[in-house]
């Protein structure tokens, strides 16, 4: 009986010990690369567009390529079926094209811009969460980083 117990427990030693390697692997693969933003706007809320700076470090010893996702929430629409606040463009540092993936060589950094610009049929008086997520190709390997918006009502004056 004592051989047995033993075995069992050596298993669960080896089971546990597994079980954390597997996990400070995926923490390692998760450190792979930050995305940041290095400078938001500094316009008035009525000014559109809005222009971000954003970077994307690899912090790996191999090139990666992202894809580059954005989406809207409305903190004031608790449905969000059919955000219309916002148009969010991922453009180069230039600002002369349009992104949507980015290749980053091993230990790099490269800036890219977001464009945010108050669609014509905006909800007026509005807060607005940008996420802008870069996902490692072929993998579920994700991060991303929240731009708040705000599109005031200029009929309110607040006083």
């Amino acid at each position: 009986m004592k051989n047995n117990s033993t075995l069992i427990f050596f298993f669960f030693l080896i089971t546990c010990s597994f079980s954390l390697i597997t996990q400070a692997q995926e923490d390692k693969s998760n450190d792979d690369f930050i995305l940041k933003v290095i400078k938001y706007s500094h316009e008035e809320n009525s000014n559109i567009p809005h222009f971000h700076l954003l970077s994307i470090t690899n912090n790996s010893n191999r090139e990666l390529t992202f894809d580059l996702l954005s989406s809207v929430d409305d903190s004031n629409d608790s449905n969000n079926k059919n955000n219309q606040n916002l148009i969010i463009e991922i453009l180069s540092e230039d600002l002369l094209r349009n992104i949507n993936s980015i290749t980053v060589s091993s230990k790099e950094s490269l800036k890219f811009t977001v464009k945010i610009t108050k669609h014509a049929k905006a909800r007026l008086g509005s807060m607005n969460i940008c996420k802008i997520m870069a996902q490692l190709i072929n993998s579920n390997n994700k991060k991303s980083v929240k731009i708040n918006s705000y599109i005031p009502n200029p009929n309110f004056s607040g006083h």
